[in-house]
């Protein structure tokens, strides 16, 4: 009897090892790689949500010390007269966010004793509002306290903050400041019991999540070459309206582009024709270079936002597609097509699950 020893198990078993292997390194190399993209813009996120509230806190905040002034600029001085200011937001008729500008009607009453008339010399600080546009709506005198109501019409400039856009909040800040009297003579005082938001205002897509107002000190760092101040410090009373994102239509229409590129590009390397693939991946390509141009139209110039963010890695995730389907084709072509199919098995709930979550993250993050 002839025996015919088989020495293919060997190659085989070598080959198969060597499947394996590929299949494990590519494994890591894309955890490793979402691990390290998806970690750094949900840390970017992150640091530009907390650096919001950080300067929401220094804007409306009496503790904190501005720039160009000391601790000793928030003591009252004992000369200064005292005027109590009260506001109450009517209507915020505009917020244009791409061009930086905010309109708001609102009425501002003074109360206060001797020959002042903060009335006549009061600024909205960033703001445009002209003779017409105050109208004075009663003044009169209690025993020795003199009382006036304004209702003033102001648009007013504001950097509106989108680092966190679709899901930002806005922080609205009235400032209103006397432009004759310096500090060491005149100072705010809040009517916070009689100021609020009226029940009417409606802003589109946000809804008012807070209230407040404080007086603080304001440093020009100049005396204007008037040779009878010295400090040019003048008392501001800020009012800030916190308004958050209630509509979430804006963030469905934003990334709602972005799932269908990724599903589309994802759903590519079930296909076994490989001019198939790249012709969905491609297709991918542009709707996502679609929705960026949709984000960045929809935000001021110069912005990055979690919306841009959330492409970005969008963008990565389909490029990824790309190469794989690239390698893919290599080893299909070399023969090893159980090997080519392999490699796309793994890639699509890695690269699914990763994107979701980090998307997810970046959103908690920036909400």
């Amino acid at each position: 009897m002839i025996t015919i020893k088989d020495n293919r198990k060997p190659s085989n078993l070598k080959d198969s090892l060597k499947d394996i292997g590929l299949v494990r390194g590519w494994i890591i190399i894309l955890i490793v790689i979402l691990a390290t993209v998806g970690g750094t813009l949900i840390w970017v996120t992150y640091q530009n949500t907390a650096q919001d509230f950080v300067n929401i806190g220094e804007a409306i905040n009496p503790d904190v010390v501005e720039s160009g002034l000391t601790a000793e600029d928030y003591q009252d001085p004992a000369a200064a007269e005292k005027v109590t200011v009260g506001l109450y937001v009517n209507r915020i008729k505009s917020l244009n966010i791409k061009d930086n500008l905010w309109t708001v009607d609102f009425y501002i009453w003074f109360k206060w004793k001797g020959d002042l008339n903060p009335g006549d010399s009061f600024q909205v600080i960033d703001g445009t509002v002209s003779d017409k546009d105050v109208q004075l709506i009663k003044n009169g005198t209690v025993g020795d306290e003199n009382y006036a109501l304004y209702k003033v019409a102001a648009t007013i400039t504001k950097k509106f903050d989108m680092n966190r856009f679709p899901v930002d909040d806005q922080f609205l800040t009235i400032v209103i400041q006397d432009t004759a009297d310096q500090r060491d003579k005149l100072i705010f005082v809040p009517d916070k019991e009689g100021s609020s938001v009226g029940d009417n205002v409606n802003v589109p897509g946000y809804g008012v999540n807070s209230f407040n107002m404080t007086e603080k000190p304001f440093s020009y760092n100049s005396t204007m070459g008037d040779p009878t101040v010295s400090s040019g410090v003048f008392s501001q009373l800020r009012t800030g309206i916190l308004l958050s994102r209630e509509d979430n239509t804006v963030l469905f229409v934003s990334l709602i582009g972005m799932f269908i590129a990724v599903l589309a590009a994802l759903s590519s390397l079930f296909i076994m024709s490989f001019q198939g693939r790249f012709s969905m991946e491609g297709a991918s390509m542009f709707v996502l270079i679609t929705n960026m141009v949709l984000i960045t139209n929809m935000v001021p110039t110069g912005v990055i936002t979690v919306g841009h963010y959330v492409a970005s890695l969008a963008f990565f995730v389909v490029a990824m597609c790309l190469v794989e389907s690239a390698i893919s084709i290599h080893y299909h072509n070399q023969g090893e097509k159980d090997l080519a199919r392999r490699l796309d098995m793994v890639t699509v709930p890695i690269l699914a699950v990763g994107f979701i979550v980090i998307v997810t993250a970046m959103i908690l993050a920036a909400w």
